[in-house]
């Protein structure tokens, strides 16, 4: 766990911004409250953060603050999705999804002639488990799912987990970072941070189209 961690000290060494900039970041919840870690040390209490994450909003922060705001990246890194419409055509023009990814989902959505970004979100999803090479019976399924049972406004914290049994699947959205526990014959198939995805789909969205 601690490898997955980094420290405050190594945080503003790496990224070059200052303590100031960080806590600033911090109260516009620009970074999450829940990612300063509070552990002991042998000089008392040290903050740390996952690594990975924090690297990455870091340095998404940077490329955008000369164009934005505090508040309007406040809004950007809030877990409340961002508030857009695409019409089908536009979507395939994004270059965001594979046509079988879209073929698969058009008669799930009853040739739905908009998207909002829950349906963008879940077709994403669906584009990431065609590259692991799920069934397209299962992808169906997952879709379905997530149409039916995910709405990021109330529920961004959660991961996907794909379980396969046999020739079965199951699929669960969890809280993240969640520990579960599976028998023998079950292996883990998918873990996605649906939280990090949908930030990395308010950027690509943001910086393809200027939503």
């Amino acid at each position: 766990m601690d490898s997955e961690l980094i420290s405050k000290k190594e945080v503003l060494e790496l990224t070059g911004i200052s303590y100031g900039q960080l806590y600033r970041w911090k109260r516009k919840n620009i970074i999450p409250e829940d990612w300063f870690i509070k552990k002991s040390s042998f000089t008392g209490q040290e903050t740390f953060f996952p690594r990975d994450k924090m690297l990455a909003r870091i340095g998404a922060i940077k490329e955008m603050k000369d164009d934005y705001s505090l508040d309007e990246l406040s809004d950007f890194f809030s877990p409340n999705p961002t508030k857009v419409e695409v019409k089908g055509d536009d979507l395939r023009s994004l270059n965001i999804l594979s046509e079988h990814t879209l073929s698969l989902c058009d008669s799930l959505l009853h040739d739905r002639k908009e998207f909002d970004f829950q349906d963008i979100l879940n077709l994403v999803i669906i584009e990431k488990v065609t590259e692991l090479q799920i069934p397209q019976e299962e992808q169906q399924t997952l879709f379905l799912f997530l149409h039916e049972t995910f709405t990021p406004l109330k529920e961004s914290s959660l991961e996907l987990v794909g379980l396969r049994k046999g020739s079965g699947w199951i699929w669960m959205l969890i809280p993240l970072h969640s520990d579960f526990l599976v028998d023998h014959t079950v292996t883990v198939q998918v873990r996605i941070d649906l939280q990090q995805m949908m930030e990395e789909l308010k950027m690509t969205l943001t910086n393809i189209s200027g939503m």
